[in-house]
Order: structure tokens, then sequence, then C-alpha cells
């Protein structure tokens, strides 16, 4: 009975190949998925494809140099980034409160607006009630503010004929009354002569003629 052969061994081998990568199980495969490197196929890579190994270490290389500056650098832009956005939080804090604050300022001058212009109202509406009285006191009967340019005209000329009217009815009255005074002065010098010159009248005015005179009113 022949003694038992070690997993992954192969009686015909075909070129360079591991025995441990049979007993590696998921790890060959991690290799080749996080690092990029395929152990099994290390053996078979023409110097083309190993080259590239050669070509990323050196840049692994130069990396490696500067990841303490960059790590510096990225802690400063991660730690800046940090204090600004708490910044603007702050920053958004302080504009709440003061935004209230002026919603609340221009709230109370909208509302002290209002008031005023509530105050002038009155005093608006006071001084027409006594602009108002004045007028009803002082205004003519008829008011010219009221009418149209042409009935105003028209109203002013009616005013100049009534008054007129009423000048020429005053005349004849004025003409009587001057006529009864002269009449009532003629007889109450008539009598006086006749009771001071009796019936011969006054000297160098016959009776006749102050009779003609009495009458002649």
């Amino acid at each position: 009975m022949s003694a038992p052969k070690a997993k992954g061994y192969s009686s015909s081998p075909k070129g360079i190949q591991s025995h441990i990568l049979p007993h590696a199980g998921a790890l060959t495969e991690r290799a080749t998925r996080y690092f990029g490197i395929d152990l099994a196929r290390l053996p078979q890579m023409s110097d083309n494809e190993l080259a590239l190994f050669a070509d990323r270490a050196t840049a692994m290389t130069r990396l490696k140099e500067i990841l303490p500056i960059l790590e510096k650098h990225f802690t400063t832009l991660i730690d800046g980034q940090v204090e600004y956005e708490q910044f603007v939080q702050r920053v958004l804090k302080q504009v709440e409160k003061g935004s209230k604050q002026i919603d609340k300022s221009l709230l109370d001058a909208w509302l002290l607006s209002k008031g005023y212009d509530k105050h002038l109202q009155l005093l608006n509406q006071k001084a027409g009630h006594g602009i108002q009285k004045l007028e009803a006191e002082y205004r003519s009967e008829y008011d010219l503010n009221r009418l149209d340019f042409q009935s105003a005209i028209k109203l002013i000329h009616l005013r100049h004929q009534n008054r007129a009217k009423a000048i020429g009815e005053k005349v004849p009255q004025a003409q009587r009354q001057l006529q009864v005074q002269e009449a009532l002065r003629r007889q109450a010098e008539t009598r006086k002569e006749l009771l001071t010159y009796g019936t011969a009248g006054k000297p160098g005015k016959g009776f006749w003629h102050g009779v003609k005179d009495f009458f002649r009113v």
C-alpha cells in the first residue's frame, strides 16, 4: 500500500508551483483582489508583466515618501472643513436669532406706522369736519365751488339781475317817500305861516298863493 500524497501535489509538475497556495483558501483570492498580486501566476508571468510590479512599487515608494506630508494636509483639510461647518452652524444660529429680532422690530415699526396712519386719518377727519363747519357758517346760499364754470357765470348774472331789479323797485318807492315828505314839509310850513301871519299870509305872499302851494302837493 502506497503512502498518501500531500494535497496539491502533482506527480507531473507543470512548471514552478507553490505547495502552500492550494491550502491558503480565500487568502489567495484576497491577495489578488486587495493588492493586485496573483501569487499563482507569478511563475508564469513574462518579464513585462513582472516589470509592472516594479513600476507599481516605484510609484508606491514615492507615495510613501509624501504620505506624512499628505496626512498633515489631509488632516488640516478635514479639521478645517469640520471647523468651517461648525462656524457656519454658529453663524446660522446667530442669523436665526438676529432675524427674529429684526422681524419683531419690523413688525413693531409696521404697527407703529399703522397707528400713526390712523392718527393722521383721525386728524384729517377732524380737520375736514372743521372745514365743513366753517363752510356751513360762512358760505353763501349757492356754493359756487360745486358748480361748473358756465353754471357759475349764469348764477352770477342772475344775482346781478336780481340786485338790479331790487334797486329798480326801490327807486319809485324812494321817490314816493320824498314826495310825501315834501308834502308834509310844505303842509307844516303853510300851517306855520297861517298861524303866524293869519289869512293874509306871509308878507309878499297872498293867501291864495299859499293855498295854491298847499294843494299843489
